[in-house]
């Protein structure tokens, strides 16, 4: 009995096998592609429409017998396609369009993408475009998306690359936020009434937001006069050549404040000196608390303009990117030239003569005291032996110390209604009085007794 079971069994299956070995007899008086021969077009996701009435004598005609069952295309090339399809023509045509290869990118029959496309949009275009993104670390969205036709048509354009709009129009398309940000009164960066690309690499980059070169040496091409400030300043700013560059303070495209600033321009200073810093071995204080704690200012900082007096901004030669020289000690030769910065706003009288009624309020009688401490060829006292340049509690901006090396001198400064004393660490206490000259070789010991703080009247 097992053994009839078992014959029988193999007998049944080689029989099956043998069926499943025989082809499907194939019946010619039918179409194509419900004949037996070309059913795999009709099953894949995109089917050309002839295939899809089993029309295939749109495109084929037979050569020779039916029984040979040969054909050949009615036409060659983009001939046979344009009979339904219309000829592409325009400015710019795409090389396969142009060649009458429309099959480079086409599968004629069917496929499993959009388009008859042989494979992905971005693969077939990487056939012919290859090396467009190799090794970038940034790709473009459309690009990442392998969407190569939301910028170019795939045939043909008026546009070069074959894009579908002028390269500022077309970015405006999608980057309509940047719309806005155009729109006056924005001040518009010159670069950005041209072509994006000029800047952004329109595929992909190594920089972020796809620039051509990373910061500053993209703003460099244009902006030559400050690549050669920073390159050849004996002192330069930072902030140009750190971090986010020339995006720290300035916007790429539009502001609505001068120079493209990203703010005002005490803003965009506070945005880092605000805080305390640490540059080149020195401490730099944070101007926030400084001006807070110190309620008089300095007139270009109440009137919230740095670049008055730190000019060169970017780099310069001259000491903390001052807009003209001045001196960078504690003890410096007196020239004209030296101040060339306070003497942009202060008159160089007040410093010139030994005597003076009226160049400046810093005088016992008639006796120059800026001239007596400044006017040296020697050790002559610059402005910050008694001065703070931002901001001091004392009238005149007078510093309540100075640094002296490891030392901080104190100044003892007071006010009266016509003069004021000092008691500093560099010399014993003096008095001044514009009206009434004071002697101080008589009772230096009395004399913080007999200088009240009283605001002067005088400057």
């Amino acid at each position: 009995m097992r053994t009839t079971l078992r014959l029988t069994f193999i007998v049944c299956l080689g029989l099956a096998v043998r069926a499943a070995a025989e082809p499907t007899p194939r019946d010619y008086t039918k179409g194509c592609t419900s004949a037996g021969c070309h059913d795999g077009f009709a099953k894949l996701n995109v089917v050309h429409s002839p295939v899809v009435g089993d029309a295939c004598e749109e495109c084929h005609e037979a050569e020779g017998s039916t029984q040979a069952h040969r054909f050949k295309l009615k036409a060659k090339g983009a001939e046979l396609c344009t009979e339904c399809h219309d000829a592409f023509a325009g400015k710019h045509v795409h090389s396969p369009v142009a060649a009458g290869d429309c099959t480079t990118c086409h599968d004629p029959h069917a496929s499993a993408y959009a388009g008859l496309l042989h494979n992905t949009q971005p693969k077939v275009c990487g056939d012919c475009h290859d090396g467009l993104t190799a090794d970038l670390k940034y790709l473009h969205g459309p690009v990442a998306a392998g969407a190569c036709t939301s910028c170019h048509n795939p045939h043909v354009a008026e546009q070069s690359g074959l894009l579908k709009a002028e390269v500022r129009v077309l970015c405006l398309q999608c980057h309509d936020a940047m719309k806005d940000r155009l729109a006056p009164p924005a001040k518009v960066h010159a670069a950005v009434e041209g072509d994006c690309t000029d800047c952004h690499a329109p595929h992909g980059a190594a920089n972020t937001m796809m620039t051509t070169e990373a910061s500053p040496a993209l703003c460099f091409t244009c902006h030559d006069g400050v690549a050669e400030a920073v390159t050849d300043a004996k002192v330069r700013h930072s902030a140009v050549s750190s971090g986010a560059a020339c995006g720290s303070c300035h916007d790429a495209h539009a502001a609505k404040n001068g120079n493209l600033l990203l703010a005002t321009e005490r803003k965009i200073c506070m945005s880092c000196h605000g805080r305390e810093l640490k540059a080149a071995g020195r401490t730099i204080p944070g101007f926030e608390k400084l001006l807070a704690d110190n309620l008089v200012h300095h007139g270009p900082i109440d009137d919230g303009e740095c670049a008055v007096c730190h000019q060169e901004v970017h780099g310069g030669n001259n000491y903390q990117l001052l807009a003209e020289p001045y001196p960078a000690k504690l003890y410096e030769p007196y020239t004209e030239k030296e101040y060339a910065l306070c003497f942009g706003c202060h008159e160089a009288e007040a410093f010139a003569s030994a005597e003076t009624d009226d160049a400046t309020g810093f005088r016992n009688g008639r006796q120059n005291l800026h001239f007596v401490h400044v006017s040296r060829q020697k050790k002559g006292r610059t402005c910050k032996a008694c001065h703070d340049m931002h901001a001091s509690k004392l009238p005149h901006l007078i510093a309540e110390s100075v640094p002296f090396g490891s030392w901080r001198i104190p100044l003892g400064y007071q006010a009266t209604t016509d003069g004021g004393s000092c008691a500093p660490g560099c010399h014993r206490p003096y008095r001044y009085d514009r009206e009434k000259p004071v002697s101080n070789l008589a009772d230096v010991a009395a004399v913080p007794s007999v200088a009240p703080s009283v605001a002067p009247t005088g400057s």
